[in-house]
């Protein structure tokens, strides 16, 4: 009852002394902070109610997830495809690590490879447990375009119709229509705050957006001790952009239970599963000698590289021994069962394949296969083993060598169980309109969990939710700030269904 009092006395007192308290915008946090804290101790047991506490909290961080991003994004931190980590990005590291410990979490941990690490203790009562929950983003841009001097073009309030910017490097007048199918989403957005550059550099919203939603998820629970949450684990990671966000992964103490990436585009899009990736290396070694001396040391290793091709797409007993296979294409007009990355749509999964000669005497067939299941991808490398034990008895003079590297795995396979049972009671607990959606590519929890799956302790896969990003890694990029602050406050929803839907009270 005194709880309740409290927030009547502290309502009555803003809504009394509205211009006093607004002056003193110190004074005014304060208030409004402790209002939320009473509050939230007080209704915490009704899932409605938190949902409303995350709306007041989304309400208020606002402005502050705003100037957040609009301060990271004056950070160069371009990875590189040629550089282990980039000046830029390890003076961005460090400033963020600097920024957490200022937040109150001394324990922080900037690792000697630039991740950046947070464990939070929970606070639930005592007997009282639920998973560890994860959060993740990166706080690399891609080096393909520029991000060196963004000069932030905000619109507050969208009218609609063309937004012209500034000329790139290559002088090109950058330009963005609602009316063209690259920029429909802007008709969504008018009446709504957007972000673009110059045009003159990449924007960087891939994925400061996400930074500062997680960043901001950070400050939120230092400030407010009050909101109940099991441990969580933080990991900030750097290279994403160059595929390299999990090198070192396996060396951060990063393993969540349940986990989430912020890191997606717009509109309420949660992605649930994406392509499982395989690589299958063949090495096949001849000898070098001259052509012409039929009694010499040399051996052609061409014809066997292209026999092992020819018999891995065209081999007869593909469609009887793997028609459930979504690499294989049943309707094959040419007798090639295996589809090429163009010839694959939707939940279709491909086989592409490159040649590489390091030295005269070797050819290095490449094979990359993609499948949203990760038993297509083990019949194919059984398949493709196989083939290559049988071309070493065809030719014996020729040398064959295979090495396989799992460069990402589906993360709908490894995520734990009630991921979307969670994600879906978040976004309605926020009124968003949830949109699961496949990703046909690789994302950073899925780099995660193929980095760490022979590991012991594995990270598990991670769903991964929009972000407000468009036309990622362009001249063009802008964000939707609504969509940002809709993300924000799903994943303050997400803290609590964690709790709400998978805690246990031990007896």
């Amino acid at each position: 009852m005194n709880k309740v009092l409290s927030v009547i006395l502290t309502a009555f007192l803003v809504a009394l002394f509205p211009s006093e308290i607004q002056a003193k915008t110190d004074l005014h946090d304060t208030i409004e902070n402790e209002l939320l804290r009473a509050y939230a101790t007080t209704v915490f047991s009704q899932p409605k109610d938190m949902a409303a506490v995350n709306k007041q909290l989304a309400k208020q961080y606002r402005p502050i997830l705003l100037s957040r991003f609009l301060k990271y994004v004056t950070y160069n931190s371009q990875s590189s495809y040629t550089e282990e980590i980039t000046p830029g990005q390890i003076e961005m590291a460090k400033a963020l690590h600097e920024e957490i410990k200022d937040m109150g979490y001394k324990d922080a941990v900037l690792t000697d490879h630039y991740y950046i690490f947070v464990r939070i203790p929970s606070n639930l009562p005592e007997g009282t447990t639920a998973p560890i929950l994860g959060f993740s983003a990166h706080y690399d841009v891609t080096p393909d375009v520029t991000t060196n001097n963004v000069n932030a073009n905000v619109i507050t309030n969208y009218r609609g119709g063309k937004i012209e910017l500034g000329v790139n490097p290559q002088g090109e007048k950058q330009i963005l229509d609602p009316d063209t199918p690259r920029d429909a989403y802007l008709k969504t957005q008018i009446g709504n705050m957007i972000i673009t550059s110059d045009g003159t550099t990449n924007l960087g919203a891939d994925d400061r957006a996400g930074l500062s939603i997680v960043m901001t998820t950070l400050e939120v629970l230092a400030k407010h001790p009050e909101k109940k949450h099991g441990e969580m684990q933080i990991v900030i990671a750097p290279n994403e952009e160059t595929g390299g966000a999990a090198d070192f992964i396996a060396g951060v103490p990063y393993r969540p239970e349940i986990a989430f990436d912020f890191d997606g585009s717009v509109d309420g899009e949660l992605m649930t599963d994406n392509f499982n990736a395989l690589r299958i290396l063949v090495t096949v070694k001849g000898h070098e000698g001259h052509q012409s001396n039929a009694d010499g040391p040399y051996v052609n290793h061409g014809l066997a590289a292209a026999d092992l091709i020819h018999q891995v797409y065209e081999d007869p007993s593909i469609p009887r021994r793997f028609a459930d296979n979504s690499i294989v294409n049943l309707n094959s007009s040419c007798s090639r069962w295996l589809r090429l990355p163009s010839e694959s749509r939707d939940r279709e999964g491909y086989l592409d394949v490159f040649t590489n000669r390091p030295s005269n005497d070797t050819t290095v067939v490449d094979f990359r296969a993609r499948s949203f299941a990760q038993a297509d991808l083990d019949q194919l490398e059984d398949f493709i083993r196989e083939i290559v034990k049988f071309l070493s008895a065809k030719y014996t003079k020729v040398d064959f060598s295979i090495k396989t590297e799992s460069t990402y795995n589906n993360v709908g396979e490894t995520a734990h169980p009630a991921s979307f049972r969670v994600s879906k009671s978040a976004f309605e607990a926020a009124g968003v309109k949830m949109r699961p959606v496949s990703e046909r590519a690789g994302t950073t929890g899925a780099i995660f969990a193929a980095a760490t799956k022979n590991l012991p302790q594995k990270i598990v896969g991670s769903y991964m939710l929009f972000t407000g990003q468009n036309n990622m890694h362009s001249y063009t990029e802008w964000l939707s700030v609504d969509d940002m602050n809709k993300s924000f406050l799903v994943g303050l929803n997400i803290i609590d269904q964690v709790v709400v839907l998978l805690g246990t009270e031990q007896k």
